[in-house]
């Protein structure tokens, strides 16, 4: 089996919850044998934001990738054969994480909108940090309409994913993530892409499942264990 590199810890829960992913999908896909019934994987948790900031935490304009971030993957691809990113962000860089790698990296976002092209059930919804241009820029070239929530809802769901980043998320985080979602269902979305690791985690396993939801993270565990054993 291939080894699979995870550049994470940009989100630590969400890194902590692919690599969960990851052994749940090899439970449903390799023959169960001692601990040898899972891909071999290699997980680096980064402990700065992927892009550079300015001293008062906010990103610096042009958004500029962190160098530190580049180093990690060169060291990761001597240990994988294919790694992922266990972050939306960094994507926006991804010809350069490649080439610094010199692996196979497999992208978040290509294979969260195959699948969103699988379903073909407009109108699409799309939440994040933000408005997730990383996956607006691709869906836009395929949807007339993509529904996001309004300004000050969105505040409140990116003040709620970097709670959760940090541990101390609370009800009133949760309900920030659920209204969000609440509000582009109200406006038709049929499809709606979780476009940061940190929203499945805020709704919980059981809201974030829901047939019309898209779970990046759930995407991108199942393709790199299929790609690892192919």
């Amino acid at each position: 089996m291939r080894t699979i590199g995870v550049l994470g810890g940009i989100g630590p829960q969400a890194t902590l919850d692919f690599e969960a992913r990851v052994h749940e999908v090899s439970r449903r896909v390799l023959p169960p044998r001692l601990n040898e019934g899972y891909p071999p994987m290699v997980t680096v948790y980064l402990r700065h934001a992927p892009v550079l900031q300015q001293p008062d935490g906010t990103p610096s304009e042009p958004l500029t990738l962190d160098p530190r971030l580049l180093e990690a993957a060169e060291r990761l691809g001597r240990w994988a054969d294919l790694i992922v990113i266990v972050s939306n962000t960094p994507h926006l860089f991804l010809d350069r994480i490649r080439e610094a790698a010199r692996s196979e990296v497999l992208s978040i976002v290509d294979v969260t909108v195959d699948e969103v092209g699988r379903r073909a059930d407009p109108p699409l919804g799309l939440l994040g940090l933000g408005i997730p241009e990383v996956y607006r820029e691709r869906l836009e070239h395929e949807h007339d309409e993509i529904v996001v929530a309004p300004p000050e809802m969105r505040d409140r769901l990116d003040d709620a994913i970097l709670r959760l980043m940090e541990g101390r998320e609370t009800a009133e985080h949760v309900n920030a993530a659920r209204e969000a979602l609440a509000f582009v269902r109200e406006r038709g979305a049929r499809t709606i892409v979780l476009g940061c690791t940190e929203i499945p985690l805020l709704l919980g396993e059981s809201e974030s499942s829901a047939d019309d939801l898209v779970n990046p993270a759930a995407l991108l565990a199942r393709e790199a264990v299929l790609r690892a054993i192919s």
